[in-house]
């Protein structure tokens, strides 16, 4: 606008006769009928030439957003738990809370142990012991095989039962055991269901098996898989079959729960002994649900 108006004062006094002085050239004055067409086009050409003048913006590339750098958090990444040793005494058939009737037909798997010799036992709830067998096996390499056995029992009313396995080693101490409840039928016909998986339910990582260890401690890491919700007892015993020393755990779940303990001891010369970790069956009187052991040298 202040272009425009200048513009316009500027040619009024091109009109005038008087704006200069005497004697001077002037030039032409522009018709008074094409002054606003004269002012128009000038003032159009003053902003075409400022327009041109001035630098236009360039363009500026938008930055792109800043890289997020993920920092990674810590998390609670459970420590996997070895997987436990196969089975010792796999009971193949009857399965867990199998329906049975007279007679009875075992199928196992044993690792015999120490004595080559294998004892299968069948207790009544009510009426006590049915059945008890110490039957000799040969091992042959690779270790454990195959074993079948049929009993017959009697017995007035359907109760709970108890299938025990077990062996034991030249001291008379027992190397393992394994037991599973059963219902037992006067009459009828039996209803086998499948067997628990060939593994054990227990499994001691720590002290490893025909370890020597000295100092009066010993240490002692593993994992259990609960039977029950009784107590987890690890005893020691010597060549004897004496108690030197055990401990209780309370390990509820439904899986291989780890465990960590030490057990003291004191010995006078060099002693072999069996470490053991067993759980009791709540439904039958002074009985073992289950027990696996290895065996240990205790120094001074």
């Amino acid at each position: 606008m202040k272009t425009t108006l200048r513009l316009f004062l500027l040619a009024s006094c091109l009109t005038l006769s008087g704006c200069g002085l005497a004697g001077e050239n002037y030039p032409t004055p522009i018709p008074p009928e094409v002054l606003p067409t004269a002012i128009a086009q000038t003032a159009e050409a003053l902003n075409a030439t400022a327009l041109a003048l001035t630098p236009s913006p360039t363009s500026t590339p938008t930055a792109p957003p800043p890289t997020r750098t993920r920092i990674p958090t810590a998390t609670d990444t459970p420590t996997p738990i070895p997987p436990a040793p196969r089975a010792r005494i796999w009971i193949e058939a009857p399965g867990p809370m199998s329906i049975l009737a007279s007679p009875l037909q075992f199928r196992l798997f044993i690792v015999p142990g120490e004595t080559n010799k294998v004892q299968v036992a069948l207790y009544g709830e009510m009426s006590g012991r049915l059945y008890r067998k110490l039957e000799p096996v040969q091992d042959v390499p690779p270790p454990g095989l195959e074993f079948s056995l049929e009993t017959h029992f009697g017995i007035r009313a359907a109760e709970l039962g108890r299938l025990e396995v077990s062996t034991e080693d030249k001291a008379g101490r027992l190397e393992t055991l394994v037991s599973l409840q059963v219902t037992l039928l006067p009459m009828g016909l039996s209803q086998v269901n499948p067997p628990d998986p060939p593994f054990e339910r227990a499994a001691i990582y720590s002290p490893a098996p025909e370890a020597s260890v000295s100092g009066g401690t010993l240490a002692v890491e593993g994992a259990f898989w609960p039977f029950n919700d009784q107590p987890v007892i690890i005893k020691l015993l010597d060549e004897n079959g004496v108690e030197l020393q055990n401990r209780i755990l309370y390990l509820p779940g439904n899986t291989y729960i780890p465990f960590s303990t030490t057990l003291s001891y004191k010995v006078s010369e060099s002693t072999q002994a069996r470490l053991s970790i067993q759980q009791a069956d709540p439904r039958f009187i002074n009985a073992i649900a289950y027990l696996y052991s290895v065996l240990v040298t205790l120094n001074p």
